[in-house]
C-alpha cells in the first residue's frame, strides 16, 4: 500500500479537504480518506491526468469529485504507478527534459516545413486538376466578368487587327501541336498596362498595350505560347489553391472539388500581378520554346519580348500594372531561352 497527502473536492461545492490517498496494488483500489469522508474506487473508476510542466496535477473519479496533488517528484513517481493514463506520464516525463523539448520541437518543425513545401504543392496539383470542366469554365466566366467589372475596358484594337491576330494564333497552335484550341479575348486595361494572362477556363487575354509594344506579330505568337503553358500546367488554380489550405484540405477530406469554386474571388487579382513561382515560370517557358519550336518559330522571339517588356517598365511605376513587373529573373529566363547569356 501506497500513501501520498492530497487536496480533495466533492464535485458539488467549493469546499477543499485534505485527505490522505492510498493505492492498494493488490485488488488495485485508491481509498479517499478525510476528517470526515471515507471513499474507495476501482481502478476504471478513476484517470490520472498528467502533470504540466510544475503545475498542479489530478485524479479525476466517475462520480465528479477530483483530488488536487501538488507539484511533487516523489509523489509523482507514486501516482503514476496508479495510473491507468500512462500515455499522460510519459508525456509528463518528455516535458520534463529540455533536450527532448528542442528535439520534438526540430522535429516538428521540419514536418511543417515538408508539409508546405512538398505536401501543399501535391495537394493543390491534384485538386487543380480534379477540377471538372465545367467548375473551370465557370471560375474563367467569373473572374473574367470581374476584371472587366473594375481593372479592364473593351480592347481599342480594330476588328481587322483582331481577326489577323485570331487567325495567326488559331494558325500556329494548330502547327505547335497544342492539344486545345484557346480562346482568345482582347481588352484594355483602364491605367494603360501591357499584360496577358490565361483564365482556368482556356482563354487568354492579351491588353492592347501588349500587342502595341510588339514589333513583330511572332513576339506576341511567343506570349501565347507561354500563357499556354501556363493553362496547361494550371499554375493559376494550383497557386491559390496553396495559399488557400483549407480550401485545399477540404476538397480532399470530402471529395468535392467543386467546393474549390469558392477562391474564385482571389483569381482577378493574382492573373493581373502573374506571382507565379520560379519553377512554374520555367515550366511554362519551356513549354513555349517546345510549341514554338514545332510550329517553326524561333523561340528567341519570346526573349526578344521578355526583354522588350521589361525595359518598357522601367522603374515600376505605380500606376502600371505591367505583364512582366513580377515575374521573377528575367536575365535567367532569356539565358535559359535562348542559351546565351544576356
Amino acid at each position: 500500500m501506497t500513501e501520498i497527502t492530497a487536496t480533495y473536492f466533492d464535485g458539488r461545492t467549493s469546499k477543499a479537504l485534505t485527505v490522505a490517498v492510498r493505492w492498494h496494488a493488490v485488488d488495485e483500489r485508491l481509498e479517499v480518506i478525510g476528517a470526515d469522508t471515507v471513499k474507495r474506487y476501482a481502478k476504471k473508476e478513476f484517470v490520472v491526468e498528467s502533470r504540466l510542466g510544475r503545475s498542479p496535477r489530478f485524479i479525476r473519479f466517475q462520480d465528479g469529485s477530483r483530488c488536487e496533488i501538488a507539484a511533487d517528484d516523489a509523489g509523482d513517481a507514486l501516482v503514476d504507478a496508479w495510473a491507468s493514463n500512462r500515455a499522460g506520464a510519459w508525456l509528463h516525463r518528455l516535458e520534463s527534459n529540455w533536450l527532448k523539448v528542442i528535439a520534438a520541437v526540430a522535429v516538428l518543425a521540419a514536418v511543417g516545413w515538408a508539409a508546405i513545401s512538398y505536401g501543399l504543392p501535391w495537394a493543390a496539383r491534384h485538386v487543380a486538376f480534379a477540377l471538372p470542366s465545367n467548375t473551370t469554365r465557370l471560375l474563367g466566366d467569373q473572374t473574367l466578368a470581374a476584371l472587366d467589372h473594375t481593372l479592364l475596358e473593351p480592347s481599342k484594337l480594330s476588328e481587322e487587327r483582331r481577326r489577323e491576330l485570331n487567325s495567326k494564333f488559331a494558325s500556329f497552335l494548330v502547327a505547335g501541336g497544342e492539344p486545345k484550341p484557346h480562346a482568345i479575348e482582347f481588352r484594355a486595361m483602364r491605367n494603360g498596362g501591357a499584360n496577358a494572362f490565361a483564365l482556368p477556363s482556356g482563354v487568354i487575354v492579351f491588353t492592347d498595350a501588349l500587342i502595341e509594344l510588339a514589333q513583330d506579330d511572332r513576339e506576341i505568337i511567343a506570349v501565347l505560347a507561354h500563357e499556354s503553358g501556363h493553362l496547361e500546367q494550371r499554375h493559376a488554380l494550383r497557386t491559390v489553391l496553396q495559399n488557400s489550405v483549407a480550401l485545399v484540405a477540404l476538397a480532399l477530406i470530402t471529395g468535392d472539388v467543386s467546393s474549390a469554386t469558392a477562391f474564385g474571388g482571389a483569381l482577378p487579382a493574382f492573373l493581373l500581378q502573374n506571382r507565379f513561382s520560379r519553377e512554374f515560370e520555367r515550366e511554362a517557358d519551356a513549354h513555349a520554346v517546345a510549341v514554338l519550336r514545332r510550329a517553326g518559330i524561333d523561340p528567341a522571339l519570346l526573349a526578344t519580348m521578355l526583354e522588350r517588356l521589361t525595359k518598357s517598365t522601367g522603374e515600376p511605376d505605380p500606376k502600371l500594372l505591367h505583364y512582366l513587373s513580377t515575374h521573377p529573373s528575367t536575365p535567367e529566363r532569356i539565358e535559359t531561352i535562348t542559351g546565351n547569356k544576356p
